[in-house]
């Protein structure tokens, strides 16, 4: 078995936070880690697609799948397509000045820097602050800390009460 490795520093300049914000994207400084069995470009641009394997490892950030597409700087891609059984995302953010893990997992997951969005498809599950939310379909918004849920089956929500 062959694994492909990149690892490289974000050049992209970050932009300074205050506790409240959420975080978007990779931030100047971290150290970015690519696995994957195979990689190639496509004709297009700025695409890079991924088979086996894949993951991608930054301070704040952690992406699983059997296949990924990155579109746009690797330093700092607008757009990750991921698909497995299943495809995972674990991302950190500050919120209200406390530290938030936030977890996903579907057949199908697409995350968009430009509206800073995850998309889950397929068997998604999403957890953050104590709340995990099952279903065929999850939209979650970062920035507003919306979530949006439907598919045949329902939703399912379970909620572990603070003390």
């Amino acid at each position: 078995m062959r694994i492909l490795v990149l690892a490289w520093t974000a050049l992209s300049a970050g932009l300074a936070m205050s506790d409240d914000e959420r975080l978007s994207g990779f931030s100047a400084g971290d150290t970015i880690s690519i696995k994957a069995e195979n990689a190639w470009e496509d004709v297009a641009p700025d695409t890079i697609h991924f088979s086996g394997h894949f993951e991608l490892r930054a301070h704040d950030w952690y992406l699983s799948a059997d296949r990924a597409t990155l579109y746009g700087d690797l330093d700092d891609p607008e757009t990750a397509v991921l698909t497995g059984s299943p495809a995972s995302i674990q991302l950190e953010t500050l919120s209200h000045g406390q530290l938030e893990t936030i977890t996903g997992n579907a057949a199908r997951i697409v995350y968009r820097r430009d509206t800073n969005s995850i998309s889950l498809e397929g068997g998604a599950s999403l957890s953050r602050a104590g709340q995990t939310m099952h279903s065929e379909e999850i939209e979650y918004d970062i920035d507003q800390d919306r979530i949006q849920a439907s598919g045949s089956q329902g939703v399912h929500i379970l909620v572990n009460p603070e003390d």
